[in-house]
């Protein structure tokens, strides 16, 4: 069972971040059939192939970024999963590769710990519930990343983009 870590209300202001990875399009929908669900075959792909090891102006290749964008609307329309890693720009994109600019944005993390891919899956239905649970902090919908740090095998760090 994995322990999830949720913080108190606050904002927490990143600086804008490029990503570059494969970009997969898919709704919350389609992820919940087994048959329509593309977010475990990105994400077996990245780790069987060692995506960040693709990217060649990685800024941390130990660090293997989800970023969930281009949402038509909300957590019940399309999106794109994009599995890479932070670069330093988007001059050098990988065929067969997407870039995304991510702006400056406040952000709500949520830490998840324990068994992969549960800790995730756990950590989203913390975000799920935080958010309904909630007056004060509005989904932004623009982009919302999870990081993971190869030293920390067993945590996800989830950052929604709030306004």
């Amino acid at each position: 069972m994995s322990e999830i870590v949720i913080p108190e209300p606050r904002f927490v202001s990143l600086y804008g971040m490029y990503i570059v990875g494969w970009e997969v399009r898919t709704s919350n929908r389609d992820e919940a059939d087994p048959k329509k669900a593309k977010i475990p075959g990105v994400w077996e792909r990245a780790r069987e192939e060692e995506i960040a090891g693709q990217i060649s102006n990685a800024k941390d290749p130990d660090v293997l970024i989800g970023a969930y964008t281009r949402y038509l609307s909300d957590d019940q329309g399309p999106y794109s999963l994009i599995v890479g890693a932070e670069v330093t720009d988007l001059d050098d994109v990988p065929k067969g590769m997407s870039g995304i600019t991510v702006l400056a944005q406040e952000y709500v993390v949520f830490t998840a710990n324990g068994e992969m891919p549960q800790a995730v899956m756990d950590g989203w239905a913390a975000v799920w519930k935080y958010f309904s649970e909630t007056t004060a902090l509005t989904r932004a919908f623009t982009t919302d990343f999870e990081k993971y740090d190869s030293s920390k095998p067993n945590e996800v760090k989830i950052h929604v983009a709030v306004r």
